[in-house]
């Protein structure tokens, strides 16, 4: 699978989570991207109101739970809405891939690109972002966002 690979510094969060696994992330996600959008506006010092990150984060590896972060990245931490979340990620080098179509596609995607992590002999890091710009079309076949992996 393509990719390109670029160095990024932290990144910071503020946005909408939940705990999930990947047998309900289809319907769980979905829902903290409604609420979060309802509600992204309050998100003071956004870096830009037309990009949007989904979050995954390891909650547990043994259970095989992740918490997903529906937001926006800002440039500081500046009164946190009440039900919102912060995240600082750390600086890292990525791997970018691009999903191209519908959702119901996106677990082949994420098959292909642990594939190619595994074959460029490098590790994943404990989390992912997916990033949604002009590009997202809702669940429609033209649609297309990116999905960054930090690597080490």
């Amino acid at each position: 699978m393509e990719y390109k690979q670029i160095h990024l510094p932290s990144i910071k969060l503020v946005g909408i989570g939940v705990e999930t696994s990947p047998e309900k992330a289809p319907s769980d996600c979905p829902k903290v991207w409604e609420k979060f959008m309802f509600q992204c506006e309050k998100v003071k010092n956004q870096k830009d109101a037309m990009i949007h990150l989904g979050v995954s984060t390891q909650a547990n590896a043994d259970a095989c739970t992740m918490r997903y972060t529906a937001g926006s990245e800002v440039s500081e931490f500046i009164n946190i809405p009440d039900g919102m979340e912060k995240i600082e990620l750390p600086e890292s080098e990525y791997f970018i891939f691009l999903h191209k179509g519908k959702l119901d596609t996106l677990g082949n995607t994420y098959g292909d690109i642990m594939e190619t992590i595994e074959k460029s002999g490098k590790k994943q890091k404990d989390f992912w972002i997916e990033k949604y710009d002009s590009r997202w079309k809702a669940d429609n076949d033209d649609s297309e966002f990116e999905i960054l992996i930090p690597v080490i």
